[in-house]
């Protein structure tokens, strides 16, 4: 493999990297540098940077014996640098909301998608981190926008009580905090002596070499900005469009595959609408690496519906492949069965992309999975002829297939 790049915004998911020795390494950003000496990992200018994250989990790596992470990382210069003070803003947010949370990462990577959109010249961007001056101005400078944008959450912070309250009041501490702003101006200065900034041409000179370049995405279709259903979704297009243009702005003439992954059961992380979920299921399949946090909320496990994604395949646009991992998974559900179909109040009900729809009507569309009855056909209980048979279902080629947690136990056919 020759490179990695990364092509949305939202907050990176952390990878568990399984070994057959049993050793499991769970890393967010730098996941590629830990065992491929030849692999590089890029973060494209549409990915946002948790630079306070990808400075710990360096240090993380080094303490591992992985020394040269950081000179196979390299950034945009417009990549967006996400500050404590969006993540102090996001989980104030999320906290404003009491009982009716949207479900959050609470990274502040929305906040940070949301500053870029507002106030462009002014946000921090890593191309900043080496200007002393000019750090320390933008990172007052979003600390103060903070601080005007809290006056129309205090009357909702205010309300709550018991545990959030004194989480409330700890954030606004550290909202005030010199000592923050100090240490997150050491820490963004020091990233920005330890990765390297990837020129212009950098991907483009990259794929022209042997070997495959990986685009790969942070978040699921179904949690797309647009095509998701709002609030419970993500601040960045997470189908393969960016991945592709990024592709044709290099002008390399080289083969590319799309690949469609899932599980082969359903999963959400927090809330939101998730018509096949199961209690049963969850129970049967513990999530080893995703455990119930203070903002996302529980990991929840259902059946696989294929009308979800029918849904997800038709709005990513392309789908060469389809690749289905933790299938065996499957021999732990005391039976097998897939989602095929919807009712509501005893009629069938179609999920179907609206092309003209808003925000509202996106919104609508969740609510309306909330109160679906979904329909079950039973399923080959045997994993290969299992993921042969979901394949079959979406009119997709299976291209690969994930029989346990290491690099010995995938299947590819392409």
């Amino acid at each position: 493999m020759e490179g990695f790049q990364s092509f949305i915004k939202g907050g990176r998911g952390a990878h568990g990297i399984c070994y057959a020795f049993g050793s499991i390494r769970s890393l967010a950003h730098q996941q590629r540098c830990i065992d491929e000496a030849r692999t590089s990992f890029i973060s494209s200018a549409a990915a946002p940077k948790n630079s306070l994250a990808l400075h710990y989990e360096e240090l993380a790596l080094q303490e591992l014996g992985v020394k040269d992470a950081a000179e196979r990382m390299f950034v945009d210069a417009r990549a967006l640098v996400t500050t404590p003070y969006h993540m102090i803003f996001n989980q104030l947010r999320e906290l404003s909301r009491g009982e009716g949370r949207h479900g959050s990462c609470g990274l502040g990577i929305g906040e940070t998608a949301a500053d870029a959109l507002d106030f462009e010249p002014d946000v921090l961007r890593y191309s900043d981190l080496s200007n002393q001056g000019l750090l320390g101005c933008k990172l007052r400078w979003h600390r103060d926008l903070k601080r005007r944008q809290l006056e129309g959450l205090m009357a909702p912070l205010a309300a709550q009580t018991g545990a959030a309250r004194r989480k409330i009041h700890a954030l606004l501490s550290q909202m005030e905090s010199e000592d923050e702003m100090e240490a997150a101006h050491d820490v963004f200065a020091a990233i920005a002596e330890r990765f390297k900034l990837a020129p212009p041409d950098f991907l483009a000179a990259r794929m022209r070499k042997s070997g495959a370049t990986v685009f790969e995405g942070a978040q699921g279709v179904l949690l797309d900005e647009r095509w998701g259903f709002h609030p419970h979704t993500t601040w960045s297009n997470t189908t393969p469009a960016n991945a592709l243009q990024l592709i044709k702005e290099t002008r390399c003439s080289i083969q590319t595959t799309v690949l469609g992954l899932t599980r082969a059961y359903g999963t959400r992380h927090g809330t939101g609408p998730f018509p096949s979920e199961d209690e049963g299921v969850t129970l049967a399949l513990p999530e080893p690496h995703n455990p119930t946090n203070e903002w996302q909320g529980p990991f929840r496990a259902g059946w696989l519906d294929l009308s979800l994604l029918r849904y997800a395949i038709e709005v990513s646009g392309r789908i060469d492949g389809l690749v289905i991992t933790c299938l065996d998974r499957v021999k732990d559900l005391p039976e097998v069965k897939v989602g095929t179909g919807y009712g509501i109040k005893g009629d069938s009900w179609h999920l179907t992309p609206n092309y003209s729809a808003g925000l509202a009507e996106q919104e609508k569309m969740g609510k309306m999975l909330g109160e679906v009855d979904v329909t079950y056909t039973p399923a080959h209980p045997e994993p290969p002829a299992y993921a042969r048979q979901v394949a079959e279902s979406l009119g997709l080629p299976l291209l690969g297939s994930s029989f346990g947690p290491t690099a010995r136990d995938k299947v590819f056919a392409f």
